[in-house]
Order: structure tokens, then sequence, then C-alpha cells
């Protein structure tokens, strides 16, 4: 069966994505982390990408315009990241703010993918 209960409410598992996909580009005002710019019609990009061990959840996901999900594609975000020419530290500590409000910062002796 692919239906879920939200609250007290039967819902398909298809509306379930949809509405948790939408709360995050919502939450990001439909912008590129990366860039900054805003989209209509924008991904979500896995932070710790599913290859290298990522899931599909709320602290690992961020939106990202296609270009640049496409150029990040399968690598360590942070060291990707610092030596784009897109670079900026008001858009990372954003990031950082967001990751904070998923409680899904690591210690600091842990290392950040």
């Amino acid at each position: 069966m692919n239906h879920h209960i939200n609250e007290t409410e039967l819902v398909s598992r298809k509306v379930t994505k949809h509405k948790f996909r939408k709360s995050i580009i919502e939450e990001w005002d439909s912008r590129c982390y990366i860039c900054g710019e805003q989209f209509d019609n924008i991904t979500l990009d896995h932070l710790v990408p599913k290859k290298n061990g990522g899931h599909t959840s709320r602290a690992n996901l961020a939106p990202c315009c296609s270009l640049h999900n496409r150029q990040k594609g399968h690598s360590e975000l942070w060291s990707w990241w610092t030596n784009h020419d897109l670079w900026d530290l008001g858009r990372a500590i954003k990031l950082l703010s967001y990751l904070r409000r998923c409680d899904n910062i690591p210690s600091p002796d842990e290392k950040i993918s």
C-alpha cells in the first residue's frame, strides 16, 4: 500500500513526497543554496550524495539549481563549494543554520561531508 497517515488524514506516498519537497524549497524561497538565484523549477541536492551514503532526509537536502546540482555531482560539498567561483560565506552560514535546525551539525571533531 502506498499511503501514509498524516496526522488524521490518509494520503498517498506521492502527496507526502510532494509536501516534503515543497516544504524544503519554500523554506529557501526557491533559491539555490550555491548561487542564491531564485528558480521556478529547482532541484533538491543531496548534500552528502546517496552514492556516498547520504540519505533522503530534510537534514541532507537543500534546493539547488540544476546547473550547480550537476556540477557538484558526487563531490564532497565543502571542498567543492569552497573552491567554486560562487563560494559565498553568507550562503554557507545560511546552510549551516538550516542544518542546525535539522539537528545535523556534527561535533567539531567529525568531518562534514
